[in-house]
């Protein structure tokens, strides 16, 4: 910390002291919470993930409400109360920073404006930034990170979207894109608020953004960073990160990928962290704990999670969609030439499995809603009605041709792709395919309906001119008879 920013606290808190000399007795003598008791209340909560039949048990954890899923399949592992709307204090940071790492470049300034400084509480996380004073993107990301600084947050807010309330609006756009129902912000730092809420569910959603990006995992990693004075900032200083999961803290965890912490009177202790493990990557939220525990009930989630569910492939799984069953997965003899289904399953995707269960316990069914452009539709695992997986249905690319660049056709297969900067693959969109054939079907449609027309027109100009004829020759006979009767 700061030695400015010391002097500042010890001011107030003198201040405090003297003010406080006046409260009456009575306000003093109020009782504070039960903080214990209530923690041992929130743990005889009901674990719904529990009553899933022959699920794997999960522990019991002292927090109001808990989750554990698989990032790459969004399968839940482990529900508490995962609906439930409470406060999120810090771990608001992790959408702060997913915001500005999606709009601006690490390299760039973020400069300090009163209202960013002087907005946030004295005792609350800060690094003593002063209005006027700028530090890089990057530097910022870390303070927020590792240090949870709050002013850092309102200065980032205000230089990605030009000012709080429009970041604010960023964020609840942001909220409302991922389909979340139980989420809404007021601010980019986390500060009590009643009107700024979220669920563990809604939450896991958010980090599962926010930890498909490698430097921000990497930055909520580090345990402790060191600022040194530059000329827009006079200080140098060190910020120790209070996450106990870190490296060389108490509970330090081997397979942590990423976490951020968040506490507020009213939120009390709350985590979200992402560990990975063996190809399995497990996202675990815990909100309203009591210190350390939020720290032990993640790790305990962590070990339920690795312990008792194993990743499969569907690839070689061909119960999973038996195209036979129906026609309109053929592609016909009269244009493709043979009877090879159009569709196929994607043979990349994955599935969670608890230990005691095989593919074949599993049941799937056909849903429409896929973010995936390039598929039609995707199938649907789930384990005695819990989700555990999806696939996405595709159009087949061997018997699937797309024009290239110079106009040549090739298998879809051979058409190339780009990465965005999640590192996730985006393929042409391989719905084209069925405009086109829809466009192509309505043309030829159009064709016959035209071609049908010329051929009425030219057997009716026929039969005008056969009319004709014989009218002509009724004509020069009728003629010929008169004349014979002169």
């Amino acid at each position: 910390m700061k030695f400015r920013d010391i002097l500042k606290r010890i001011t107030v808190v003198v201040t405090a002291a003297v003010v406080g000399l006046s409260v009456p007795m009575t306000v003093l003598a109020a009782d504070p919470p039960d903080y214990e008791a209530e923690s041992e209340a929130r743990k005889a909560l009901p674990i719904q993930s529990n009553a899933i039949v022959d699920w794997p048990q999960g522990p019991e954890v002292s927090a109001e409400a808990a989750i554990l899923i698989e990032a790459k399949t969004g399968a839940i592992l482990y529900a508490k109360n995962i609906d439930e709307r409470l406060f999120p204090a810090s771990t608001t940071k992790i959408l702060t920073c997913t915001l500005a790492i999606e709009n601006c470049d690490l390299k760039e300034d973020v400069v300090f404006s009163y209202d960013a400084v002087h907005s946030v509480p004295w005792d609350g996380s800060k690094i003593g930034m002063d209005a006027g004073e700028s530090i890089t993107m990057q530097q910022a990301l870390e303070a927020i990170l590792v240090g949870s600084a709050n002013e850092v947050s309102n200065g980032v807010a205000e230089h990605v979207a030009g000012s709080m309330d429009a970041f604010v609006e960023m964020m609840n756009k942001r909220v409302e894109e991922l389909g979340l129902k139980n989420t809404h912000f007021t601010n980019a730092n986390g500060l009590f608020d009643e009107e700024h809420y979220t669920s563990a569910y809604d939450l896991a959603i958010i980090a599962k953004d926010f930890f498909s990006y490698e430097i921000l995992c990497k930055l909520s990693r580090i345990p402790k960073v060191e600022f040194t004075a530059t000329p827009t900032q006079p200080d140098t200083f060190s910020v120790n990160s209070k996450n106990l999961l870190l490296e060389g803290k108490k509970y330090e965890y081997e397979y942590l990928v990423g976490s951020k912490t968040g506490y507020t009177d009213k939120a009390r202790q709350t985590l979200v962290s992402c560990a990975k493990k063996e190809g399995m990557e497990l996202i675990c939220v815990v909100m309203k704990e009591e210190s350390p525990l939020q720290f032990t009930d993640t790790i305990a989630l962590f070990e339920y999670g690795f312990n008792n569910f194993t990743m499969e492939s569907i690839k070689g799984k061909e119960f999973s969609f038996d195209s036979n069953k129906s026609d309109f997965f053929k592609t016909g003899t009269d244009i493709f030439g043979d009877s090879t289904d159009i569709l196929k399953l994607n043979d990349n995707s994955k599935i969670i499995l608890p230990n005691n269960a095989t593919f074949d316990d599993l049941t799937m069914k056909v849903v429409y809603d896929t973010e995936n452009d390039n598929a039609v539709a995707k199938a649907e695992y789930s384990f005695n009605g819990n989700v555990v997986g999806y696939a996405d249905i595709m159009l087949n690319s061997q018997k699937t041709t797309l024009f290239d660049n110079n106009g040549q056709t090739g298998s879809s297969e051979e058409v190339p792709y780009v990465s965005n900067k999640d590192g996730k693959s985006i393929f042409v969109n391989i719905k084209i395919i069925l405009i086109s054939l829809v466009v192509f079907v309505a043309v030829v449609s159009i064709a016959l309906i035209v071609y049908r027309k010329i051929i009425l027109a030219k057997r009716e100009i026929k039969k005008k001119a056969k009319n004709n004829s014989r009218e002509k020759e009724r004509r020069y006979d009728s003629s010929k008879h008169h004349n014979f009767k002169v």
